[in-house]
């Protein structure tokens, strides 16, 4: 059997023999990642803090029948990104069974709320609005719930988690150049668009803030990272609008969400971005982390991937 083309798809993005880590790979954005990876031939170990809905998507997309026949696999991994000693856990036992990881991708975030009024309701009415969020449940610390689940605020999931992931899964990384694929290891940091914009979409603020801190902690990272006794690579991709729980309230028995074509567009004409017809496909993203993925020459980027919504708004790209 010849060998493909050095220049083809399947020789540029052939991911045999990699491992890779997705966190909050159970669903939406994440699960998407974690099928694009495991169906160019990667073992995507897919982590979350719900054990039924990781089993579920590792059984149902990380199959055979559905990962075709250049397919790696996914492993479902329980792990709360919040928790040092559940991280610790999994990079153990990850450590353990492979002894390296070549990608990981910090994908779990959250989204939690706004203020209740909005500018044009005037200063005091706004003032107050914004007063009565709640510091410690939305911006900075955890709250248990009656239910006894953590619910995860803005900076502690979008901003700090990814910082504490990476460090405890540094070495494994570190390692994957003497691995089989003999390429150096890289971390993809899941951001947002929303940490380009000026606009607030209708004033969430924890969410932007938390997710602009993401982008400079990615910068940063990339910089200390790349340094000779390291070499890992750490890049960022800001996305806007994809389907998801945290985007659409919801996901179907396969842990995939649909939307409402008509009331997206509605949304996207208010913001002002009346160009921007749809949410973001598994192909498109499919395509970008392919290229940040397995792309060696890329450092310390921050690819935005929003199907033009931040050309149409005010933002700083």
């Amino acid at each position: 059997m010849t060998s493909p083309h050095p220049l083809s798809a399947a020789a540029l993005f052939s991911l045999k023999d990699w491992v890779a880590v997705v966190t909050g790979g159970g669903t939406g954005v994440g699960l998407m990642i974690a099928q694009t990876l495991a169906a160019n031939g990667a073992k995507v170990y897919i982590t979350g803090r719900r054990a039924a809905v990781l089993e579920t998507s590792a059984r149902v997309h990380g199959s055979a029948e559905r990962l075709g026949p250049v397919g790696g696999s996914m492993v479902p991994l329980v792990m709360d990104v919040t928790s040092k000693d559940s991280i610790r856990a999994v990079v153990a036992e990850i450590g353990e069974r492979e002894g390296a990881v070549n990608l990981l991708v910090n994908n779990a975030g959250v989204w939690r709320s706004r203020p209740t009024a909005k500018p044009e309701d005037g200063p005091q009415a706004f003032g107050d609005a914004m007063f009565e969020e709640e510091m410690e449940e939305n911006w900075q610390q955890c709250e248990y719930a009656a239910d006894a689940v953590w619910l995860w605020t803005a900076f502690l999931a979008n901003a700090t988690s990814p910082y504490f992931v990476t460090a405890a899964f540094l070495p494994l990384l570190a390692k994957a150049k003497e691995g089989p694929t003999g390429r150096v290891g890289s971390v993809i940091n899941n951001t947002s668009v929303s940490a380009f914009l000026r606009m607030t979409q209708n004033c969430q603020y924890s969410y932007n803030a938390s997710k602009a801190a993401a982008t400079h902690l990615t910068r940063q990272m990339a910089y200390d990272l790349s340094h000779e006794s390291i070499n890992v690579r750490v890049n960022g991709l800001a996305l806007g609008y994809f389907p998801s729980e945290m985007t659409t309230q919801a996901s179907n028995e396969e842990n995939e969400s649909a939307y409402a074509a008509e009331r997206f567009q509605q949304m996207m004409a208010g913001f002002g971005a009346p160009t921007v017809k749809r949410m973001g496909s598994p192909q498109d993203i499919a395509g970008a982390v392919l290229m940040i993925a397995t792309n060696d020459f890329m450092w310390g980027t921050i690819t935005i991937l929003d199907g033009g919504f931040a050309l149409n708004v005010p933002a700083n790209m």
